[in-house]
């Protein structure tokens, strides 16, 4: 039996809303030469009965379940893509859904073009009932030009020193196909990948992209769903500095590329974190143990004082 052209992975834990829009969705697709790879996180919704609904379908190959919750779903991506045998991943996330034709246009732009190692679609952002609430090309607005208004190729250097370094410009993985062979078994067991609970998916895109070219579809083929659970609502102040500290993770693995320029993306992340920061010492303790580089002290330090100290030397009055 000769391996599928896509390994589509289901990485799920408490969707079990969403959850059957989410297949039929895969399984419905113009495209059908692929497998289908579910994943469970130890979910305690009851979407184990939602999935054990297809675990005897033609395309599943695997049904995994976690006996505990790992919390962090670069564990799942990692633990699917070790199951895979496509030549294609694409990390179907299970709150999300897609257009039926999504696999057939974006293997199409894969394959026309053989240097590309990693393609997605635009995307619009919906509620829990499938509303549209908003589209991704104000998510990029703040570039100029705005080149998600077309399609475009561009190497992944280029695409990294120039989008991807200000934000993760690949918001969502449902709306991501990639090459497996750009993600080998050493690959999640480097750089502190696994460390990460929210932004481990922008620095995935950083590593995979660095040695390919990457390709964007200027078509709406992802639903990226928007609700309450979701790992980017960072709705409070300790989730809100957790994705900050991460963020520094990331800008440190940047600042190892060569001429890649970040100094005011540092000082914006610094001002954010001493924004959010309340217990001075601890939270310097914090992030400086991440940071460990002297120049990056050095700057923080800077940073510091014109955010903390020298607003109160200037109220003082002699």
């Amino acid at each position: 039996m000769s391996s599928p052209v896509v390994s589509v992975i289901v990485p799920n834990y408490n969707h079990k809303a969403f959850l059957e829009q989410r297949l039929e969705s895969i399984l419905n697709q113009t495209f059908q030469d692929f497998e289908l790879i579910l994943l469970d996180d130890y979910s305690t919704d009851g979407s184990k009965s939602i999935l054990e609904k297809y675990k005897n379908h033609s395309k599943v190959t695997a049904l995994l379940y976690n006996t505990v919750n790992t919390g962090k779903p670069i564990l799942q991506w990692e633990k699917g893509i070790e199951c895979a045998s496509g030549d294609y991943i694409w990390i179907a996330e299970s709150d999300d859904y897609c257009d039926f034709s999504f696999l057939e246009k974006m293997v199409g732009f894969l394959e026309n073009r053989v240097d590309l190692g990693l393609a997605y679609s635009q995307s619009l952002d919906v509620d829990e009932k499938g509303n549209t609430l908003s589209h991704r090309l104000k998510y990029t607005e703040n570039f100029d030009p705005n080149i998600w208004k077309e399609d475009f190729v561009i190497t992944g250097i280029d695409f990294i020193h120039q989008y991807l370094k200000v934000k993760n410009v690949i918001p969502n993985a449902s709306a991501v196909l990639f090459k497996k062979s750009l993600v080998d078994s050493l690959y999640f067991k480097s750089d502190g990948i696994k460390d990460l609970h929210m932004c481990a998916d922008w620095l995935f895109w950083i590593r995979v992209i660095q040695n390919a070219k990457i390709g964007f579809l200027n078509q709406e083929l992802n639903y990226f769903r928007n609700h309450v659970a979701v790992t980017r609502n960072h709705s409070d102040i300790e989730k809100q500095k957790k994705r900050v500290l991460e963020e520094v993770v990331i800008r440190k693995y940047l600042s190892k590329m060569d001429n890649l320029k970040q100094l005011e993306l540092w000082i914006q992340v610094f001002r954010k974190w001493l924004t959010l920061s309340k217990s001075v010492l601890l939270d310097n303790f914090k992030i400086l143990k991440i940071l460990k580089s002297p120049k990056l002290i050095m700057l923080y330090s800077k940073v510091l004082f014109e955010v903390r100290i020298e607003p109160k030397l200037k109220s003082i009055r002699f």
